[in-house]
């Protein structure tokens, strides 16, 4: 028998020490090595000699990759990021975690603050417990509810690092950095006027569907309209998906973040994909994660946070062309009553349905166009306001967002208000329920006023887009497959959302 030729030895040379520090901040983004390597290492942070050793990076309890671990009696918690508040005055460290109870009470925490230039913590007290879920949604022991927790600082600078402790003096098992990006100053007068705008999409998805044409449509759309910036999450997406997703990280218009589940389930593509499509509760409980870590994260880079779905489109009507000129149109009768309060916490879309059944009036022979642009039949009547609405959260009041509205504010602020259909709407590409008929559906070619920028705009992501060879993947539909992808949340389902939050 012959022996196999080896490979070839290949030398990969050990990283230096601050090179390892960046790539483990790579691997683990929350974890702050450079504060402990440059830091808490070297001069021992710690309060004393009995008391809050800094965390060791490599004795973190992490879960799950992007996870960490904190016991506290009988409540286990999953934390995923931490962000400072200073909207409020004393400010706060907020952190997003998921708890395996809601609605009891929770034991005692603290949280043990961390600076470059002390060695010592700041130990205070965990002052809120925000729930962002409602328990008449959906309730089972022991999964994963998502919390906003907080601790009160008496003034001062956001620390680098924070973790949760249940005694003040205990060893963390936990470190998670701080986030806090203050916006740069406007250049110019017209640059301060205008309104920023990020979008926040929750975790794609898409294994098997090639969602490329769609999706560039949507984001130059969403670029059309006024977004600044889109802020995307990702369990799996198909190959061609993620050239796309690719060439607009390159672009600086997209910035994408893995995500897996708090649960711990494995991130494996084919069974990921089934837990989320088979296990509804599950889904949506850590769907709240992304919304809610997109908004803290982000919230001082942008004037509103706009959470939607790659169906989704949240369109000016009549003379306003924008976002901004929307925004305005909606605030000006507000603020000529000279409220009390500081503005509407959030400005939400009403929800129209836009079937896949394409006009009469399209010719079968015509050059091919944007699916976006083929479908232009929608459901006459509108959903209810508060049903599959979708919402510009103010970013100087929220405080707990749900995908379709804010949940809890700050008490500087009004109610969310909705916008007249006849200044927008939101266009959901998606079939509705079956109280709906084929007889209510009207032309509406609203969008077709965008439609030589978006041709111009799309065709310019094709001709620059990364054209490597893909594999090809059997079973791919061809046809416009947004709504197989959506959480297919009924009218009836919604309604019992809305319901809920107004008896909490």
């Amino acid at each position: 028998m012959s022996k196999a030729t080896p490979p070839p030895l290949r030398l990969i040379e050990e990283p230096l020490d601050e090179q390892l520090v960046q790539q483990l901040e790579q691997e683990l983004p929350e974890v702050d090595y450079e504060f402990w390597y440059k830091y808490a290492k070297p001069h021992s942070y710690r309060y004393n000699r009995s008391c809050a050793p800094y965390a060791d990076p490599l004795e973190l309890q992490l879960h799950n990759i992007y996870w960490q671990s904190f016991q506290n009696e009988n409540v286990s918690y999953r934390l995923y990021a931490a962000y400072w508040d200073e909207r409020i005055t004393p400010p706060k460290v907020r952190v997003l975690v998921t708890a395996n109870q809601m609605g009891q009470s929770f034991p005692p925490s603290h949280c043990q603050l961390w600076y470059a230039d002390r060695a010592k913590p700041l130990l205070l007290p965990v002052v809120e417990h925000l729930s962002i879920w409602i328990k008449g949604w959906g309730y089972k022991p022991q999964l994963n509810y998502p919390h906003l927790l907080a601790c009160e600082l008496p003034a001062g600078e956001p620390p680098r690092t924070v973790s949760l402790v249940a005694a003040a003096c205990a060893r963390a098992s936990n470190s998670l950095r701080v986030h806090y990006a203050p916006r740069a100053a406007p250049t110019n007068a017209s640059v301060a006027a205008s309104l920023s705008f990020g979008v926040c999409v929750k975790g794609f998805d898409f294994p098997y569907v090639d969602l490329s044409e769609p999706l560039i449509e949507w984001f130059e759309l969403q670029r059309l309209l006024g977004a600044a910036r889109i802020y995307a999450y990702m369990y799996d997406v198909h190959p061609s998906v993620q050239r796309v997703l690719d060439y607009y990280q390159r672009q600086g218009f997209l910035e994408l973040r893995p995500l897996t589940m708090a649960s711990g389930m494995p991130r494996l593509r084919h069974y990921q994909h089934m837990l989320l499509q088979k296990r509804r509760l599950v889904k949506r409980l850590n769907e709240l994660i992304p919304y809610n870590d997109c908004f803290y994260r982000n919230m001082y880079r942008h004037d509103y946070m706009l959470n939607v779905d790659i169906d989704e489109i949240v369109l000016p009507l009549g003379k306003l062309r924008s976002w901004q000129q929307l925004v305005q149109a909606q605030l000006l009768p507000f603020a000529q009553t000279k409220p009390k309060c500081g503005g509407p916490t959030a400005l939400c879309a009403i929800n129209g349905y836009f079937t896949k059944l394409l006009a009469p009036s399209a010719a079968p022979d015509a050059e091919p166009e944007l699916q976006v642009l083929q479908r232009t039949l929608r459901y006459r009547n509108y959903s209810l306001p508060g049903r599959a609405t979708k919402c510009f959260h103010n970013t100087r009041f929220s405080l707990t967002l749900h995908n379709h509205f804010t949940l809890k504010y700050l008490p500087t602020a009004c109610r969310p208000q909705s916008f007249s259909t006849l200044l927008a709407h939101m266009q959901h590409y998606r079939e509705p329920d079956a109280n709906y008929t084929r007889a209510e559906l009207v032309e509406d070619r609203a969008i077709w006023r965008y439609a030589p920028q978006l041709r111009a705009a799309v065709e310019q992501v094709w001709l620059h887009l990364d054209d490597a060879q893909q594999p090809e993947l059997d079973d791919v539909p061809s046809e416009f497959p947004l709504q197989l992808q959506e959480d297919n949340e009924s009218e009836l389902e919604l309604k019992q959302l809305v319901q809920q939050l107004q008896l909490n």
